[in-house]
This record gives C-alpha cells, sequence and structure tokens, in this order.
C-alpha cells in the first residue's frame, strides 16, 4: 500500500496539470466556437430597371464578403443592365469570413434552391453564374447538384435534376478554387508572411474549433474533392458528350500574379468541352474579384473588360489562353498502392512493377500510383488532423487522375497501415469515392467498419485482409482506440476514434458477406502481409488486384491461430497505455524534484524541456 501512495504522489501532479490544460482548452472551444457560430446565408434580388427580365445572373462573393465584391456586382449591373441579379451573401467578411463555421453543404443548398425557386417565379430563358473565389467552389456545388449528382445532398434532401440547369448558358469563374487552396508546399507567388500567417491560423483555428467554412475549402478536402468527381463524371458522362444533355460554357479567370489559384488547378475543369481560361497581367486573387471599380487604371480597365467579355459570352473578343488537354485516353484502370507509418515504401515499388506487368500481359493499360508520403511518425500518425492531411492528399490525387484518365473503369488499391487508414477513411468521408478491389495489411481500421453497407452500396466490390499472428502495433496502439469507442459506445466512423486492431482481429463483415475475406493468418508481425521478396505473396497480391484471384491468397494463411500472449495484452490494452502515461508523468515528476531543487520556476521550465523532447521523439519513432 506504501509503494502504491508513492506511486500515486509521483504521478497525480503530472494528471493534475493535463486535467487543467485540458478543462482550459475545452472552455477556450467552447466560447468561441460561440462567438462564431454561423449566420443565415441571404439571397436578394435586384430587379432589371428596364421590367421584367428574361435572364437572371447568379453572383456569389468570396471569403472576404460580399463589401469586397461590390465592384463585381457594379459591373455586372453595367454589363447585363436588363437582368434580374440574384446576390448570395454568405456572410463573409475579413474576420468572420475566415473565422466561420458554416456548413458549405448548407451555403450550397440555399443557392441551389434559391436558383431554382427564382426560376418557376421569374419563368427566365436563361440563367447565367459568377462566382469568385471560394463562390466559386460553391456554385459548382450548386451547378452539379442541379444536375442531380447529389451523393453529398442527403441531409438537406436529394432534389433530382432541376430545369434551371438546362437554362445555364455559362458559369464564369473569377479565380475559382476549383482544387481548393493549399500552403503546401509554399506557393511559389505566395509571400513569406503571408504564409506563416495561414499556417498560424491554421493551428489556431483547428485548436479552436473554428474556422470550418474556410476548412471545407481546402485542397482535397470532401467538398471540394467530391464536387470535383461528380463535375468529372457529369462532364464525362454520355448525354452530355453525345449533346443529350445541356452543360454551359465555363470561363475561368485568373490573375498571372494569383498566389493561391494556378491554370493548373482546373484539370476537372477541363473535363468539360469547351472550357476556356484567360490570364490577367498585374492581377492576383483579391484584385481579381475586389478592385474592379471604374476608373481604377489601366490594369483594373483589363480586367473589367475580360469579365464583361465573359459574361456575354464573346470568346472571339475574350482571347482566352492556350490550354493543352493532358490526358490518355488508353488507361482503363487506376491502382493505388500505399505505404503506412514509419516505412518508407520500397515494398510498393514491387508491388507497382508486378502489377504493370500483369496488365501488360494481358494488353491492358494500367496507371500505378506508388505514391509515398515520407516516414510518417508515430505522433502524427496518433492525431486525426495529421491522419487526414494524407487522406486529403490522396483525394486530391485521385481526382486529378479521374480528370486525366477519362476511360478509367475503375480503381483498385493496396494498403499497409496507415495506407489501409487512407482509403478507408476516404470511402466514409468522401461519398463519391468507389473502389474495385482492396487489398488491407496491417490495417489500424475497426473490427467493426462497414464494409457490408459499403458493398450494399455498390462503392466496394471485394476486399481482403491480411490477419498477423503477431502484429503488435496494431495489436496495442490503434485497437485502444476502438476498445474506447465500443465502452462508451461512441461512433468511431470519423474523429479521434476511428482507429482499431483488424490488422490482428480482422473485420466482422468477413463473416457477414462473401465480398470481404479475412487472411487468417499470417504468421509474422505487422509487415508479415507486405513481406514481397517472398515471389509467392508478391504473386498472389499481383493476381488479386489484376484477375481478382483469390486463390493463390491463401499462402498467406501459414497459421492456424494468433499468438496466445499477444492476444492477451491485446483486450488489455488500455492499460497498456495508462501504463505509458502514468511512466512519463512520473518521469515529468522526477524532472520537477531533481532539477528544480525547491524552485517552481526552475521545476516548470525542467518540465516544459523535458515536454518538449518527449514530442520530439514521438515526431521521431
Amino acid at each position: 500500500m506504501h509503494v502504491v501512495l508513492n506511486l500515486w504522489s509521483m504521478v497525480w501532479p503530472g494528471l493534475s496539470l493535463l486535467a487543467v490544460l485540458g478543462l482550459f482548452w475545452f472552455g477556450v472551444r467552447m466560447i468561441a466556437g460561440w462567438l462564431v457560430r454561423p449566420l443565415d446565408t441571404v439571397l436578394s434580388l435586384q430587379p432589371a430597371a428596364s421590367g421584367p427580365a428574361d435572364t437572371l445572373v447568379v453572383a456569389v462573393h468570396g471569403m472576404p464578403g460580399l463589401r469586397n465584391f461590390g465592384g463585381a456586382l457594379d459591373l455586372i449591373a453595367q454589363t447585363l443592365p436588363d437582368a434580374d441579379r440574384m446576390i448570395v451573401d454568405y456572410r463573409g467578411g475579413w474576420v468572420r469570413g475566415y473565422t466561420s463555421n458554416a456548413d458549405a453543404l448548407a451555403i450550397a443548398d440555399v443557392i441551389e434552391q434559391g436558383i431554382h425557386a427564382e426560376c418557376k417565379r421569374g419563368g427566365y430563358r436563361r440563367v447565367v453564374l459568377i462566382g469568385y473565389s471560394a463562390g466559386a467552389s460553391l456554385l459548382r456545388k450548386a451547378l452539379v447538384w442541379g444536375y442531380g449528382e447529389e451523393q453529398d445532398r442527403g441531409a438537406y434532401g436529394r432534389r433530382g435534376k432541376r430545369e434551371w440547369v438546362d437554362k445555364t448558358e455559362r458559369l464564369v469563374l473569377l479565380a475559382g478554387m476549383n482544387r481548393g487552396w493549399s500552403v503546401e508546399p509554399r506557393p511559389a507567388l505566395m509571400s513569406w508572411p503571408t504564409y506563416l500567417y495561414i499556417r498560424l491560423c491554421q493551428v489556431v483555428g483547428h485548436s479552436l474549433g473554428i474556422g470550418r467554412l474556410i476548412s471545407a475549402m481546402h485542397r482535397g478536402s470532401p467538398f471540394i474533392a467530391d464536387t470535383r468527381v461528380q463535375w468529372v463524371r457529369l462532364a464525362r458522362s454520355e448525354a452530355v458528350l453525345q449533346g443529350r444533355l445541356h452543360f454551359p460554357q465555363v470561363i475561368q479567370i485568373i490573375g498571372s500574379e494569383d498566389d493561391v489559384v494556378s491554370k493548373e488547378d482546373g484539370q476537372d475543369l477541363v473535363a468539360t468541352a469547351g472550357t476556356v481560361f484567360k490570364t490577367l497581367a498585374q492581377t492576383g486573387h483579391a484584385e481579381i474579384g475586389g478592385a474592379l471599380e471604374a476608373a481604377g487604371g489601366q490594369a483594373v480597365e483589363q480586367r473589367r473588360k475580360a469579365i464583361a467579355l465573359a459574361l456575354l459570352g464573346k470568346l472571339d473578343e475574350l482571347e482566352p489562353d492556350l490550354v493543352e488537354l493532358k490526358e490518355d485516353r488508353d488507361v482503363t484502370r487506376l491502382v493505388y498502392v500505399m505505404h503506412g507509418i514509419r516505412d518508407l515504401g520500397e515494398w510498393t515499388d514491387k508491388v507497382r512493377d508486378e502489377v504493370r506487368r500483369r496488365y501488360e500481359t494481358s494488353g491492358e493499360k494500367v496507371a500505378v500510383f506508388s505514391a509515398k508520403y515520407g516516414r510518417f511518425p508515430m505522433a502524427r500518425f496518433l492525431l486525426p488532423f495529421d491522419r487526414q492531411r494524407n487522406v486529403r492528399d490522396f483525394m486530391d490525387r485521385y481526382t486529378e487522375h479521374l480528370a486525366r484518365y477519362p476511360n478509367a473503369e475503375s480503381m483498385d488499391y493496396v494498403g499497409h497501415s496507415n495506407g489501409t487508414y487512407i482509403l478507408a477513411s476516404a470511402l466514409l468521408r468522401y461519398v463519391t469515392v468507389r473502389v474495385r478491389r482492396v487489398f488491407f495489411a496491417g490495417s489500424v481500421m475497426p473490427y467493426g467498419y462497414p464494409w457490408v453497407e459499403l458493398v450494399d452500396a455498390g462503392r466496394v466490390e471485394s476486399v481482403v485482409n491480411v490477419v498477423a499472428t503477431r502484429d503488435w502495433v496494431v495489436a496495442i496502439f490503434p485497437k485502444m482506440f476502438q476498445q474506447l469507442a465500443d465502452l462508451f459506445r461512441l461512433d468511431n466512423r470519423k474523429g479521434l476514434l476511428d482507429l482499431g486492431g483488424a490488422g490482428f482481429d480482422g473485420f466482422a463483415a468477413s463473416g457477414m458477406t462473401a465480398a470481404v475475406d479475412n487472411l487468417e493468418y499470417s504468421r509474422g508481425a505487422h509487415s508479415t502481409g507486405v513481406a514481397v521478396d517472398d515471389p509467392a505473396k508478391l504473386g498472389a497480391i499481383g493476381a488479386y488486384v489484376v484477375d481478382g484471384d483469390r486463390s493463390s491468397l491463401r499462402t498467406f494463411e501459414a497459421a492456424k491461430n494468433k499468438n496466445a500472449l499477444l492476444a492477451v495484452v491485446s483486450t488489455l490494452c488500455a492499460f497498456v497505455w495508462v501504463g505509458l502515461l502514468a511512466a512519463l508523468s512520473a518521469l515529468g515528476y522526477a524532472v520537477f524534484l531533481y532539477f528544480g531543487g525547491g524552485s517552481v520556476l526552475l521545476g516548470g521550465i525542467a518540465v516544459a524541456l523535458y515536454l518538449l523532447v518527449v514530442i520530439l521523439l514521438l515526431y521521431w519513432i
């Protein structure tokens, strides 16, 4: 008993400090969330001065807000004086806009329903859409929804195809965030002060739980990526290609000095026949939508002229850029091979070469991607925001590839460890993702992952999952998150607890549907499923991915049972975590006593340095 009390006296100061910091952080997040609660989106109609109009112009501002969009609104009124104008204000602003927690999907729903209602009321024959920056992305979402591409609209009620899209003549995008914004890496035209300011805002916004609207515009986010996939599939549909379904003229105007949007970011736009780009000299991202006042100088006049010509659809006078369409129509399959944490991914090259060889033998052309994201340390893996960064990067590449390979009929996926998380998380967060064959090894997903729902929805065709006998990494670390979710009956599909021990326990869906198969058991540790130096394993993966042949996968089932000791430890993995935290707290308290020498200030500095060392170690191992 005396020993226990001594241990507790060493641990409790650290635990108390963590509890106080946690409560303080929670309180600050609550206050910040209350201060930035979303405001309603307002639609206002400005009728044409000449009387009843046959044209409706819909204009949506960017994140700086409606006040910084005044020049564009005046230009629209001067260019199309006989048109009614619907102005969409989602309550942006330099402070409110960038901290807003408004739901981008909710705003897009208001826009689409507003256009539908106004077209029914006004009986318009023509519709022209114009959006600036983030407003352009909101308009694109409203447009694809109007065409019935509504996979992500379920929460707001699906409406089916609307009549107003048939009347939409053109979509004018002013520096439209088609691919979303990103500062990873720093854009070439972005200054260092701006870059550092944005990175700081990212950290603060994520910590306080604010800025969700601008986060929805981030490159690879569900809002952006799903919109791009919907756009490509719509533009490449037989109905559009054969002229049976009208699709509007798309005009993207960007500035030569834009530090947020580049012409290359419009790869999915070019999927639409007739899309044009126009680059404006001496123009940055802010100027293209905000510096349009009359009599503002030569550069301003050039901007006004270009936007006016775009609104009128006078492409010959606009003189658009010559854009080379980067497509490969011979590729019919996409295959992704993704490595895990603390892994440089050398094995992925062998799988890539094997898959390519098999496809070449069959005469079918495939694009295989074994993109490496570097060594991903344990600390970053345990943080949901950092885990999602790799998911967003994957989805950004996936959308680019859909546009570049228009005849690709399916996607197959081979993933290990964090590579399994990338696809599994994407399937739950991005409703447009579809995959044919999935091979998982060292999976870090929960036992109860909803494969059956995905298979029934036609989004997944086949899954095989290697279950290892001695995968202590999965059995102890990710599985703890699964146990916490089960204990407190929490949803572990998204968020902090969306990890689990499927690489050690398998997936429950294996007994519910023939589409999912646990390979029980592969003798070895965390990497046994991708030990492709073994020709039998390499060949089995290749045969499954290319031909769907599961028979050779039995080479992975070399053992009848899991390691008994690890199975026991795995059921108690929460205590392993508690023990690790207790040991770190006790060591921190010892550092405080030893280096403090009775001084609270010196002890505090020593503990701060100790915590820094611990964090650096976690970001290294």
